[in-house]
């Protein structure tokens, strides 16, 4: 029986938590007028016991582990139904994870509970616009714009409105959008599509090249861009231009899947250091930052990614981030041969003598005692 049992479990799928099996519908309905009262200051659900969940569940959130966040607030809402920040940032999880029914469907029932929050639910407008409900994203956009006007909101609509083949009403929300905030690069992007759509090539022009300032790594503006300069005559520079849009969007796509494998397994050091590799084959200085904070928030003191830190700063040519790479890594190297054999490099290459000869010594010995055990 117990032979059984053992095959049983083997044979069960072993590609996610239970969690992802669950769905928003199973969630308890709270007696009537529960949460009336409900004030976002309020830091603690009223049961003590649920308070463990939520911190289990906002813990795995700063980590950036989706799933494991979720199962928090599935826990929470078992102990605690329509508690509202629950079913806001179990919403949040779900659109994390490209999930967009669950989304919607657990920001309406935040929405159901605490109404007067409906400022709080622009990525409802997002879930509809992803659906490809386009109608309800622009309904739902003006109705959050009416508590409060942002770049994102204005964004939102805009986009909504083009997929509506509202031209001119979706032009002039990005143009409010770069008024917000004029370094809104796929505002500028779109801006380029519009006018080159309509054949105001210059116009076109001057938002693409504007993007591509702001961000020179966004592969879609040079896509555009390659587009206009060809329109305009310049084949030579056109081609260049979808070179450079084809090396980019190479980069973009493997990211992008590599991504999508960190959302349900966000621990996987070789994932990460894939994707820190493709941004530094790019010269991508933004984004290997932002791809090693991630990867450093799972794991503080994880050796591994200071190692490929230090090796994407040296490697880029950047001496002052590497060289906090390297502080960083001597700090938590311990008994790692790897980190120490990464740290001698990057010392012989600075030509830091003393701290070359101390790493040299420190790996060779622990090179000695492995080779001993």
């Amino acid at each position: 029986m117990i032979c059984f049992a053992v095959l049983l479990i083997a044979m069960l799928p072993q590609d996610g938590p239970s969690v992802l099996g669950r769905s928003p519908a199973e969630w308890s309905a709270a007696p009537q007028g529960r949460w009336e009262r409900w004030d976002p200051s309020d830091s603690a659900p009223p049961q003590t016991g649920a308070q463990v969940a939520l911190d289990r569940a906002l813990g795995a959130a700063q980590r950036g582990d989706h799933v494991t966040a979720l199962d928090g607030w599935f826990e929470l809402l078992d102990a605690e139904p329509e508690y509202p920040p629950a079913l806001y940032q179990a919403g949040v999880i779900y659109f994390r994870l490209r999930r967009y029914s669950d989304a919607a469907a657990a920001f309406e029932r935040y929405l159901k509970v605490a109404p007067h929050r409906i400022g709080d639910t622009r990525a409802l407008g997002h879930c509809h616009y992803s659906l490809g409900q386009y109608d309800r994203a622009a309904t739902h956009y003006e109705l959050v714009l009416e508590q409060g006007e942002t770049p994102g909101l204005r964004f939102g609509l805009a986009l909504a409105r083009m997929r509506l083949g509202e031209e001119e009403a979706a032009l002039e929300g990005l143009r409010r959008v770069v008024e917000l905030r004029s370094d809104h690069v796929e505002a500028h992007t779109w801006m380029g599509q519009l006018h080159f759509d309509a054949g105001r090539v210059e116009e076109a022009r001057a938002a693409l090249e504007r993007a591509q300032a702001l961000d020179p790594f966004a592969a879609r503006p040079w896509f555009l861009y390659s587009r206009v300069l060809l329109e305009a005559g310049e084949e030579e520079a056109g081609l260049t231009a979808h070179q450079r849009f084809q090396a980019l969007d190479k980069v973009a796509q493997e990211v992008r899947t590599l991504e999508g494998k960190l959302l349900f397994r966000p621990a996987q050091a070789a994932v990460h250091r894939r994707i820190v590799e493709l941004h530094v084959s790019a010269g991508d200085v933004g984004r290997v930052r932002g791809a090693l904070r991630r990867w450093e928030a799972l794991n503080p003191d994880g050796v591994t990614a200071r190692v490929v830190a230090l090796e994407a700063w040296t490697a880029l040519g950047r001496g002052a981030e590497a060289s906090a790479a390297a502080g960083a890594l001597a700090a938590i190297a311990g008994d790692s041969v790897g980190a120490w054999a990464a740290l001698a490099r990057h010392y012989r290459e600075t030509r830091e003598r003393v701290l070359q000869v101390q790493a040299e010594e420190r790996w060779r010995a622990l090179r000695e005692e492995s080779g001993r055990k």
